[in-house]
């Protein structure tokens, strides 16, 4: 029998958990929660897709000296794509969770999958939902026989959930905009929602914020995190996956609707995001709607 790769792991790493188990449901997984203080450690690459959420302690560093793929902090993730080894250097004590994706599992389970399988290294991001799901589920996975199994697999499932939206969708990720600026960035966020058909060309972004070029694209990147431009990429790819989830317009057409050149340009774009092409992404949520899952 093939050893589990959350054997493998915690091997590798030295430790052991001092929480671990199997959660069922929509989201199939097997959680482990560390503990522990060490300098570094390498793990080689495991055979499955893991989430990886940091709940506190010091820094942790991953990747090589000079060389380092992401810096995680409390509160922080990172989408870890099977058979990537992996180097963690940890400045202190370090608590976090392990979430290894398990066979089968809801649509956004196998998106987050095939994201995981488009990248050779570990994918970081950071959102407060994520972080406060994970603690919940593992808190909940220490009461042993008295935990509560079903609200366990609603946690995992909008879990992973969250950690697709916000890996994938630019209005996932929020706004923090300094008070002086709200109002032109409101201006500027409404007319991109309420045009997104049309050509939004950032002279045009600028007129409504009514600032300097270089002063609009500061101020719009301090308050999204992301230039303009992603940002406006990231909504057309969120209202195409609405309209291939809950309408039967033809993919041309949500094309054209959402502001993309044609049907080729929203292909492109929609596998280099979510790791599929609009069609197999409209045949899998179908699928899952008509199974009632």
């Amino acid at each position: 029998m093939p050893v589990p790769s959350w054997l493998k792991v915690r091997q590798e790493l030295g430790h052991s958990p001092i929480v671990e188990g199997r959660i069922g449901g929509a989201a199939p997984l097997y959680v482990e929660r560390y503990l522990y203080q060490t300098l570094e450690r390498t793990v080689s690459g495991n055979d499955m897709t893991g989430l990886i959420t940091q709940f506190g302690g010091g820094r942790v560093r991953e990747g090589e000296r000079d060389h380092w793929r992401s810096l995680s902090l409390p509160t922080q993730s990172q989408l870890l794509p099977g058979g990537v080894p992996t180097h963690w250097y940890y400045a202190g004590t370090v608590d976090f969770a392990v979430f290894y994706f398990l066979d089968g599992g809801s649509s956004a389970m196998q998106s987050l999958n095939r994201l995981a399988a488009s990248h050779d290294e570990p994918i970081p991001f950071s959102d407060q939902l994520v972080g406060a799901l994970a603690l919940q589920l593992v808190n909940e996975l220490q009461k042993g026989c008295l935990a509560d199994q079903g609200f366990m697999e609603q946690l995992a499932a909008l879990m992973l959930e969250q950690s697709f939206r916000v890996l994938t969708t630019a209005s996932a990720r929020g706004i923090n905009p300094r008070h002086v600026h709200f109002a032109r960035l409101q201006r500027v966020l409404n007319h991109i929602h309420e045009h997104l058909a049309e050509d939004l060309r950032t002279a045009t972004l600028v007129r409504l914020a009514d600032v300097s070029l270089a002063h609009f694209r500061r101020i719009f990147e301090d308050a999204m995190g992301m230039p303009p431009h992603r940002y406006i990429l990231g909504v057309r790819l969120e209202q195409a996956r609405k309209l291939l989830t809950l309408s039967p317009m033809p993919i041309a057409q949500i094309a054209q609707e959402c502001g993309f050149s044609s049907q080729s340009h929203l292909t492109a774009s929609f596998r280099a995001t979510h790791a599929v092409t609009p069609a197999h992404y409209r045949a899998a949520t179908g699928a899952e709607r008509q199974t009632g899952n």
